[in-house]
């Protein structure tokens, strides 16, 4: 029986030959794990509001860019290569908010001075689409703005970047036919009740529960991404556990008073 080395090896010499979308996608499924290392290593020196799901969306684009571009004959290792790819597409991900927050701060100004205009015209509170139009903003910006504006993204680069600055430039989105994908109603489900759980706990609790129990990995991999002892990381495991049992005996038991 053929290592997992060996498959993977085979599976890289398959998809080179004519680099068909089938292959690159189990490739990108088999490297996914770098991914969400990479995440949650960032997911630590961010804000609160950018979520560990967003960071992984990013970074599966560098991923997915790293497998189609990626020469074997460079001899450099694809993981190295892999990472570096991942680590650029969060940053131009980041970038790219950074450069929408100070857009976000402009719309917010105008449309709190257009809001008391029209509350003093009117009357009464103005509607969304009566402010939009005041703005002369189409609808679907104002509403786009509107979210990006509730989200309250200000990103602080200088906390995640490195010393490579090397990266590519690159369009930043994918076409992927994949007729397994998962319905986006799954994962927005899963993200809701992943925040329910996670209510109260702080990043590096609520990171070793996503990391051990979303993502499956061992007590030690969580450690080394953490930069904390295995024993450490099943310490907090154990802690977090004692705490959500409490809780939810004690929401059930007010649910049924």
């Amino acid at each position: 029986m053929k290592s997992a080395r060996q498959d993977v090896d085979s599976l890289w010499k398959k998809y080179l030959t004519g680099k068909p979308i089938k292959l690159r996608n189990l490739l990108v499924e088999h490297y996914r794990p770098l991914v969400h290392m990479m995440a949650a290593r960032l997911a630590q020196k961010l804000p609160a509001q950018i979520s560990y799901d967003e960071i992984c969306s990013a970074g599966y684009d560098g991923l997915m860019e790293a497998v189609q571009a990626y020469d074997p004959c460079h001899k450099a290792k694809f993981e190295t290569f892999c990472q570096q790819r991942i680590h650029g597409a969060v940053m131009d991900w980041l970038r790219s908010l950074d450069g929408q927050s100070r857009t976000v701060r402009s719309f917010e100004k105008q449309r709190m001075l257009s809001k008391e205009a029209l509350d003093s015209a009117l009357g009464r509170p103005p509607t969304e689409e009566e402010i939009a139009q005041k703005m002369g903003i189409g609808g679907d910006r104002f509403s786009e703005l509107s979210r990006l504006s509730r989200l309250g993204h200000e990103v602080h680069l200088s906390a995640v970047q490195n010393d490579d600055n090397n990266h590519r430039g690159s369009p930043g989105g994918w076409d992927v036919s994949d007729s397994s994908a998962v319905d986006p109603s799954q994962r927005i489900s899963r993200q809701m009740l992943t925040d329910y759980i996670a209510r109260g706990l702080n990043r590096e609790e609520r990171l070793a529960l996503i990391l051990y129990y979303v993502e499956g990995l061992t007590m030690a991999e969580i450690g080394l991404v953490l930069d904390l002892s295995e024993s450490r990381v099943s310490q907090i495991h154990k802690d977090v556990i004692n705490r959500l049992r409490r809780r939810f005996k004690d929401e059930v038991a007010e649910m049924v008073a």
